[in-house]
């Protein structure tokens, strides 16, 4: 029989039946949807490059070396999530305990001598253990990780020549060869190719040219774009020198502005930009982490209705939910032709929620009362960078 009306069209299924509609509709609302598993948390239980030095009996040397990193693994990701004067104070549990906390670890290079053993590891945790012991302690952490950051470094020299583009930005140079981070805030740098240079120049940028910089963010597919310009003094009489940053943070929510100077041995200006790098690192990190601070004992309940076009729009949809750490249950509560009706239980306040769910390129507007709608972000259909 000739279907008759319905999700036909809507959904373009064809001859499907309505009520075959529905139920695979159902379906796909349902599968995975109950208890979703956020892939974007589990990326801040994970710390790479942990580095293990130790001596002893030849026959237990890489053991003792996995236990050290696993401890040392949690103690990275504790201070990355988590205010550092808090971190402090907490008594961690014994190497069984966090051991059986562990998803897996890998070797990421080792030498080993008779007696002695130095490696570097990436370990990987489940986020629920972490979660739980935070929370027993009180603790308030932020996992919301934020969609990468853009950021463009901007070089003046001792001489004062400022630049952007060029062999000549030692500053750029020493971003592309940052270890990597599984931190809260992903960064990203340009690969300085023509398109780039065309795009945007170190003037524009230190101005704040904003389509100039949204163009570049959606170039390379980032939430924010972050001007960063480094001023390196020429060496003192002391034999130091200085490097000035001037740091700015160009968002939806506006921009927040960091400045911060350095100083270190005027023979050694590559360190002074590593050590630059790094305070960078620590400023975008520290505001997103204080900004993102959840209680993880507190926990809030919205009503959402999801407005439906097809299928293919609620699958990306759900995906996206998996994605969002704050959440930590979805109901289904109704079906209709117009979309679904849905109750998200979360941790955090409903600003911190709205936040989580943007970085999933997912758009939640509260409608008052524990009410919401929900929708797929405009960026979510953005062309990927070449």
């Amino acid at each position: 029989m000739a279907p008759t009306g319905g999700f036909r069209g809507i959904f373009g299924l064809g001859k499907i039946n309505n009520i075959l509609a529905l139920l695979l509709l159902a379906g796909l609302l349902l599968g995975g949807l109950l208890l979703p598993t956020p892939a974007l948390a589990q990326n801040v239980y994970v710390a790479s490059g942990v580095p293990v030095d130790v001596t002893g009996d030849a026959a237990t040397l890489r053991d003792q070396a996995v236990v050290m990193a696993q401890r040392e693994a949690l103690k990275k990701i504790l201070a990355e999530i988590a205010p550092a004067d808090q971190v402090a104070g907490l008594i961690l549990p014994s190497d069984d305990v966090i051991g059986g906390w562990v998803s897996d670890v890998e070797i990421e290079e080792e030498k080993m001598a008779a007696t002695h053993y130095i490696g570097r590891y990436t370990v990987r945790f489940q986020a629920a253990p972490i979660q739980e012991f935070l929370g027993s302690e009180g603790v308030a952490f932020a996992e919301t990780r934020s969609k990468q950051m853009l950021l463009i470094p901007i070089f003046t020299d001792e001489t004062g020549n400022t630049g952007l583009w060029g062999p000549t930005n030692q500053w750029l140079a020493a971003w592309t060869t940052r270890p990597p981070s599984n931190a809260l805030v992903p960064i990203v740098v340009p690969r300085g190719d023509l398109d780039d240079q065309n795009t945007l120049s170190a003037t524009e940028a230190l101005g704040g040219n904003e389509p100039k910089l949204e163009f570049m963010g959606e170039r390379y597919q980032a939430g924010d774009v972050v001007v960063a310009e480094a001023r390196m003094s020429p060496a003192g009489a002391d034999g130091r020198r200085s490097l000035a940053l001037d740091v700015t943070r160009h968002g939806l929510d506006g921009t927040e502005k960091f400045q911060e100077t350095l100083t270190g041995d005027a023979a050694d200006p590559d360190g002074l930009m590593v050590q630059g790098v790094a305070t960078v690192q620590a400023m975008l990190e520290g505001a997103w982490k204080d900004a993102n601070l959840v209680d993880p004992n507190q926990r809030a309940t919205v009503s959402v209705h999801v407005p439906l076009a097809g299928i293919e729009q609620w699958v990306a949809i759900k995906r996206r939910l998996g994605q969002v750490s704050l959440i930590k249950g979805v109901n289904l509560k109704e079906l209709a032709k117009s979309g679904a009706e849905l109750e998200i239980s979360y941790a955090g306040d409903e600003a911190q929620f709205i936040r989580a769910l943007s970085q999933a390129d997912l758009m939640m507007v509260p409608s008052g009362e524990g009410m919401a709608t929900l929708t797929l972000g405009a960026s979510s259909t953005a062309t990927p960078a070449p």
